[in-house]
């Protein structure tokens, strides 16, 4: 009897980041935990949106036994990550969006396609660049910043804003609350920190 073939994780969007790295202390950016994106959305769902896990299953469109195996996964891969001091990446999956989200490799934006504008996948909306990615087909996006460097950055001040990279649309930034989990409502690309490396990086393609 052959297995029953696996049912794609049904997730709203993708993370707004792409992993995370200890702050000090040794570690070897080769040797990373790899947090599925269904794994990730589990503890998004059950930890910081406090839904059921009846809700949160159904949001995922799994059963709850699924998704109780999908969740201890989740939670054992990040205390080790915690405990041993290793890389958290975010990636891959058999999952489902439920728009098309593209991630451009030449300036970082992360964008979702507008049905509206056609041949949109192709190049990216802010740089224009054709370096372009389907993060649902390739199930991750560049990691950047993982090197001895990444240690170094100074943090951003908790006040300022959150800017539309494309169009400069601008909105208050709310402390806690990450820039890059707001989507610009008119561009439909993720919003990020004013004045942060990024948006340097932006400015400076522009010119």
């Amino acid at each position: 009897m052959s297995p029953r073939p696996k049912i794609s994780r049904q997730l709203n969007e993708p993370p707004p980041v792409t992993g995370f790295i200890p702050k000090n202390g040794d570690f070897d950016p080769a040797k990373r935990i790899i947090l599925l994106f269904e794994e990730y959305e589990s503890i998004r769902l059950l930890d910081y949106l406090d839904l059921t896990q009846f809700e949160a299953s159904q949001k995922m469109n799994v059963s709850r036994p699924t998704l109780t195996r999908i969740y201890d996964s989740a939670r054992k891969k990040v205390a080790q990550a915690f405990v041993e001091n290793k890389v958290i990446s975010i990636e891959g999956g058999d999952v489902i969006f439920e728009d098309q989200w593209y991630y451009c490799n030449h300036c970082n934006t992360v964008y979702r396609k507008q049905s509206k504008i056609p041949n949109q996948e192709k190049s990216c909306p802010v740089c224009k660049n054709s370096n372009v990615s389907s993060i649902q087909e390739s199930g991750n996006w560049p990691i950047r910043g993982f090197g001895n460097n990444s240690v170094k950055n100074k943090s951003i001040d908790t006040e300022g804003n959150c800017i539309c990279p494309k169009c400069d649309l601008r909105i208050p930034h709310l402390r806690g609350t990450p820039c890059s989990t707001k989507l610009c409502p008119d561009c439909d690309i993720r919003m990020i920190r004013e004045n942060s490396e990024h948006h340097k990086v932006i400015l400076k393609k522009r010119k």
